[in-house]
């Protein structure tokens, strides 16, 4: 951001829009929600203590539509570099993102949870696999912690204040992705993209 604002600094009508999402969901993304959607969709999901920790989402298109809204902004309502948080609300706890993906399967609803120290007890053995192999597993007791215990809210009030209003819900967000993977999601592949180890600098005429 810094190197961005210093280029916008040196004028010549330079501007810059810099948003910043929290953890972010969307079809074709395979990071945390696509997991947890794969886990509920095995039947093999275990729900671990009240899961009433807050988990800040930002769902993909409403970020691209958030954008687009502060690009058609007139020159005079935004500054030259300006930057921005995106997250949805209303945030949802970790316990309604679970069972909004169980919904969206048509599954029924855990009918109970099990205590914190019990799932902190059966990661211990993948805890000790992790330490010694250095494989990145699915289970562990910092996922456990992470999902169940972490609470990662944030604030968007200055994009609201812009006059933005989300225009897919969270839950809505979650079911569209839940029916992607449904009709083609489980059978793809990741593909990961990841940026060049060299940055060329293109000097300016």
């Amino acid at each position: 951001e810094e190197v961005f604002r210093t280029w916008t600094e040196r004028g010549d009508g330079r501007r810059c829009l810099v948003i910043r999402p929290t953890v972010t969901f969307g079809v074709r993304n395979f990071a945390n929600m696509y997991s947890l959607i794969r886990q509920v969709a095995s039947g093999r999901y275990l729900e671990f203590g009240p899961g009433e920790n807050i988990k800040s989402l930002s769902y993909v298109e409403n970020i691209v539509d958030a954008t687009l809204f502060l690009l058609a902004k007139p020159e005079g309502q935004l500054r030259p570099f300006e930057v921005f948080n995106y997250i949805d609300k209303p945030d949802l706890t970790s316990r309604q993102i679970t069972h909004a993906v169980y919904l969206s399967l048509g599954k029924p609803l855990p009918r109970f949870t099990l205590p914190m120290w019990v799932g902190l007890l059966l990661a211990l053995p993948f805890d000790i696999a992790i330490a010694l192999t250095g494989r990145n597993l699915p289970i562990s007791s910092a996922r456990l912690k992470k999902l169940y215990q972490v609470q990662t809210k944030f604030e968007a009030d200055k994009l609201a204040e812009a006059g933005y209003t989300p225009k897919i819900p969270l839950t809505e967000g979650i079911d569209r992705m839940v029916k992607w993977y449904l009709r083609e999601g489980r059978s793809q592949t990741a593909e990961w993209h990841q940026p060049p180890k060299d940055v060329v600098i293109v000097a300016e005429a």
